[in-house]
């Protein structure tokens, strides 16, 4: 019973850990447009991987972490879907750029792409939120 305790506990900080590094990598960008709004061109690669590594490394955990738990994984409606595809398109946005700038070497202003990632994501994120609360607010009623 201790031992089966002690794993169930380890998965939920598993989870928890998960959901820290998802926030520390989207915090990571905040030193970033502080120097941005200064005026200052901090270099976007040198970002990005600490960026990477906490969103996606984190949502990996949390997704492992749940599954280790047996919980059922969210309901997939329409909105949920939806959320997934702005997310998507909000990560796609970085094709161009990427190529311009590795490819072709050109100059290219990471702020052009920004506020489209963000949109993307953050109403993909959006969409998430309203899914899973008209969802249990459903299994409430």
């Amino acid at each position: 019973m201790v031992t089966e305790d002690k794993t169930i506990s380890n998965l939920i900080l598993r989870y928890r850990f998960g959901a820290l590094l998802i926030w520390l990598g989207v915090f990571t960008w905040a030193p970033f447009i502080f120097l941005r709004a200064i005026g200052e061109k901090p270099p976007f690669l040198l970002f990005l991987p600490f960026h990477l590594i906490g969103v996606i490394g984190g949502a990996r955990l949390r997704a492992l972490a749940r599954q280790d738990l047996g919980l059922p994984s969210p309901k997939r409606n329409l909105l949920h879907l939806a959320g997934h595809g702005l997310v998507l398109l909000g990560i796609l946005v970085w094709g161009p750029y990427l190529f311009l700038k590795l490819v072709l070497g050109q100059r290219v202003d990471v702020m052009n792409y920004l506020p489209f990632h963000l949109i993307g994501v953050l109403g993909g994120v959006g969409l998430h939120l309203v899914s899973y609360l008209s969802e249990r607010n459903r299994r409430n009623t």
